[in-house]
């Protein structure tokens, strides 16, 4: 079986986002070992913002706090008409890939959980799912333009369908649109949530379009013993190094978690990756962290 050991998304910044901040980000991630690497998502504030900031038709208010524990500091709310005049992360992307041999993911947060996260203060959208599928439009032009530059590894972050997993057939009509837009240049995608325990709705999550369901093993028992007793339809990746405490995990407990993970696992691909981005702590603790998946390898 081939073990990948990759980044989630974020990493924390010891200084400003800068060059400099970006060079250090990726040589933490290439000293620990990992296969695949992100840019850390320097300077976001947090997976919300950047993808709706910009954006026409969009203000940003107060602090916010959403479901699973995600907080804002500034909830956007959407006034008008979504449009989108640029890429969003491309010239960060470009960065990343300049300054590393190792393969790039690009992760990006899904239109569901975009739409979930905004104050709707338009009769533009009658109902939350109606912007949800505009937002799934301009996410898929922007993974098509990721893609065009070079993308070939892609991460959608769907946390908030955990706290509403009877949503998981309207979610999966709104990443059709992104993976086949990644589909088209051959990238591979993976979907992710985390957050919360996803075992009474696993069954869903293999049911997502993409390449790899992402699950977080840390938050609960029950997606655990899911995995342990049905195995996967889909290639996982499994959040199994908790990025919800800088302390390390106990090396014994993790190994006998990996072996549980995988005791029905049938395909010849696993990845490996925190349970969640690594921002809320130092870049020390994240690499500490990073190395820790390296060493379940």
């Amino acid at each position: 079986m081939r073990i990948i050991c990759a980044n989630h998304g974020a990493l924390p910044v010891d200084d400003v986002p800068s060059n400099s901040a970006l060079r250090a980000a990726l040589q933490v991630q290439q000293q620990a070992g990992l296969d695949v690497v992100t840019d850390g998502q320097l300077g976001w504030p947090d997976p919300i913002t950047p993808f709706l900031a910009p954006l026409d038709g969009i203000r940003l208010g107060g602090p916010c706090a959403l479901p699973l524990g995600l907080g804002l500091a500034a909830q956007p709310i959407v006034q008008a008409k979504l449009r989108r005049h640029h890429p969003l992360l491309i010239d960060a992307f470009r960065c990343a890939a300049a300054l590393t041999s190792l393969p790039l993911k690009v992760t990006i947060t899904g239109p569901y959980t975009l739409a979930h996260a905004a104050e709707v203060g338009t009769t533009a959208y009658r109902q939350r799912a109606d912007l949800a599928a505009d937002l799934s439009g301009l996410l898929a032009q922007e993974v098509s333009a990721l893609v065009t530059a070079g993308v070939r590894l892609l991460q959608i972050d769907e946390p908030l369908l955990l706290a509403a997993p009877h949503d998981a057939r309207l979610v999966r009509t709104l990443l059709e649109p992104l993976v086949d837009a990644a589909g088209a240049a051959a990238a591979r995608v993976i979907v992710a949530t985390y957050g919360a325990d996803a075992g009474d709705c696993y069954a869903q999550l293999n049911t997502l379009p993409g390449d790899i369901v992402a699950v977080d093993c840390a938050a609960g028992p029950a997606i655990v013993e899911a995995i342990a007793a049905t195995g996967s339809g889909k290639p996982l990746a499994l959040g199994i190094v908790d990025a919800a405490a800088p302390r390390l995990d106990d090396e014994a407990t993790l190994r006998r978690l990996r072996d549980r993970l995988l005791r029905r696992y049938g395909h010849d691909e696993v990845w490996l990756q925190p349970s969640r981005g690594l921002a809320g702590m130092t870049m020390q603790q994240a690499g500490a962290k990073l190395r820790q998946l390296v060493s379940l390898r």
